[in-house]
């Protein structure tokens, strides 16, 4: 299915997201990819927000998946096709740098996830 389109991050629009689990990602105002993030969407987002988390986040689009493995392989995905894109992580997914090289061992072993370590987010 892919991401959503992106919306305007802030609380009204937040408010009415779905609170089921997904990968979100949020840009700055240039919907450029500041962080990749899972959980509950509506959840995760208001945290975010609430504690003044990503201050340069405008906007997020998010993606439903049904299991928290589905949402740690996906989130892991897009950082590896983003830092391929890039040659750098999401500005505040620095953090996972760890969490990458292991999935992407992993595809090189021929696995599919990073089995050793999960993801803080």
């Amino acid at each position: 299915m892919g991401l959503s389109g992106w919306r305007t991050y802030d609380l009204s629009i937040i408010a009415d997201c779905p609170d089921e689990l997904g990968i979100y990602e949020l840009g700055d105002e240039e919907k450029i990819t500041l962080y990749y993030g899972y959980g509950k969407i509506r959840t995760r987002l208001l945290e975010h927000l609430d504690q003044n988390e990503f201050s340069m986040a405008r906007y997020f689009r998010f993606e439903l998946f049904e299991t928290e493995e589905e949402c740690r392989v996906r989130k892991r995905l897009l950082l590896h096709e983003y830092e391929k894109e890039h040659d750098i992580l999401p500005h505040y997914n620095e953090r996972d740098r760890e969490i990458l090289r292991s999935f992407q061992q992993d595809l090189v072993s021929g696995g599919r996830t990073g089995r050793n370590g999960k993801d803080r987010d």
